[in-house]
């Protein structure tokens, strides 16, 4: 009895590592080229408010420029009460929410990267600033900032990054 072998399909790369992320409700992240980037499982992201942030200056700076989206850098540390009282108030803000999600969100714990906080010369916390998928700043914030204003802010830095990303034009 001759019994035919089961048909064996080889899966792409790309196929492979989109299956593996719906199994392990990672959140997979696509190129520009369309083939699959950084994959972010759900240890790599955290929620602040209404607000979900990539976790680490280096994963989220790649995530950024791999979409090519700007990035938003929320410059935290646990001890920090204004921090709190913006991820409780601020980041709650419908208008805040929605424009943040024209952006990479990325946290950086000052007390796990303070490597990072020095050498971007960091004056107090909390901190924000947009961040083009390049790394030219595009906007920084200091202290506490309310819905209206941080929603003006990332409005403006949206703008900043068109016209940065606008062909020269001769």
């Amino acid at each position: 009895m001759n019994i035919p072998a089961p048909s064996r399909r080889i899966l792409s790369p790309a196929l492979l590592i989109a299956g593996v992320c719906l199994l392990s409700g990672c959140i997979e992240t696509v190129g520009p080229d369309g083939v699959p980037a950084t994959i972010l499982d759900a240890r790599m992201v955290t929620q602040r408010g209404a607000i979900t942030f990539v976790k680490g200056w280096d994963v989220g700076r790649r995530v950024a420029a791999e979409r090519r989206q700007p990035a938003l850098v929320f410059f935290t540390a646990h001890w920090c009460t204004y921090c709190r009282k913006m991820e409780g108030t601020t980041f709650t803000d419908p208008a805040v929410a929605h424009l943040a999600t024209q952006f990479v969100c990325v946290l950086v714990d000052a007390d796990e990267e303070p490597a990072v906080c020095q050498r971007l010369q960091l004056s107090g916390y909390p901190t924000l600033e947009m961040f083009s998928p390049t790394g030219t700043s595009l906007g920084r914030l200091t202290g506490w900032q309310g819905a209206p204003a941080l929603a003006q802010s990332l409005q403006a830095a949206l703008q900043r990054h068109a016209l940065l990303e606008q062909p020269l034009r001769r």
